[in-house]
């Protein structure tokens, strides 16, 4: 018998993951006062994200190989689903570049949403234990992926820009793409929610095309909020008047 969503684990995790994420941002708000300061905390969160996804996408596939042998093998630690690659693009990424990086206007809000929405709701829980490497390895990078977008905007290395917009759907693209290469060509069962939702009684609201269109719209929205933002706070300054005078002697 599993626990299932909320049960006690669950919501002991719940309370200390955001009341740790809460304390972190505190923490960098008031003491992360230089950019290098900024870099080493940004890259030290992305190095342990890459450290649980790593975790996680071995005990996956170790799991599902001894499940089922014939149709899984350790090709399929190769990201299949959506919080999985969003997790190994965004240590990755981020370890390599912390500041102006073109990659978290795709991976910061995709990221955020996607481990929220598992962190509130892991199905997971009824297949496995809590304490299962699995399910508490997956509950840990998707918590570090909430915690890493919040980390950005707090730093100031990155927020929603309406004119990156397009870096996201081309993210989303260059995703399903990935997805379609590992069903067609490397014989996946599935991969990116293609041909199947993310909850099966919603079939229509979560499937990809509706994830995408939503996901994107939310991107657009989000930049131009911000961007609305900083004309009505650029207007709202007054001028500054240079006054000139006195005397020039000959």
């Amino acid at each position: 018998m599993y626990p299932g969503v909320y049960c006690t684990e669950h919501i002991i995790f719940l309370l200390a993951a955001a009341a740790a994420v809460a304390a972190g941002l505190v923490a960098v708000s008031r003491f992360a006062d230089t950019e290098k300061k900024k870099t080493a905390v940004i890259k030290s969160s992305a190095a342990l994200l890459l450290v649980w996804i790593l975790t996680n996408r071995i005990s996956v596939t170790a799991g599902s190989i001894a499940e089922d042998p014939g149709v899984y093998s350790w090709v399929n630690l190769l990201p299949y689903t959506f919080c999985g690659f969003a997790s190994l693009l965004y240590s990755v990424s981020a370890l390599i570049s912390a500041k102006n990086n073109p990659v978290f206007h795709f991976i910061a809000l995709f990221g955020f949403f996607g481990g929220l929405a598992t962190l509130l709701y892991p199905d997971f829980l009824y297949e496995q234990t809590f304490w299962d490497i699995r399910s508490f390895s997956g509950l840990l990078h998707h918590a570090l992926m909430v915690w890493m977008t919040l980390l950005l905007a707090v730093t100031g290395r990155w927020k929603p820009d309406l004119y990156r917009w397009w870096i996201y759907p081309t993210g989303f693209c260059a995703m399903m793409t990935l997805g379609i290469f590992e069903i067609d060509a490397l014989g996946f069962p599935s991969a990116m929610n293609i041909g199947e939702p993310l909850i099966g009684s919603l079939p229509v609201l979560t499937g990809w095309p509706v994830i995408f269109a939503v996901s994107t719209a939310v991107n657009v929205l989000a930049g131009a909020a911000v961007r609305a933002a900083e004309i009505k706070g650029r207007a709202g300054k007054p001028e500054e008047h240079t006054e000139t005078g006195g005397k020039t002697g000959a």
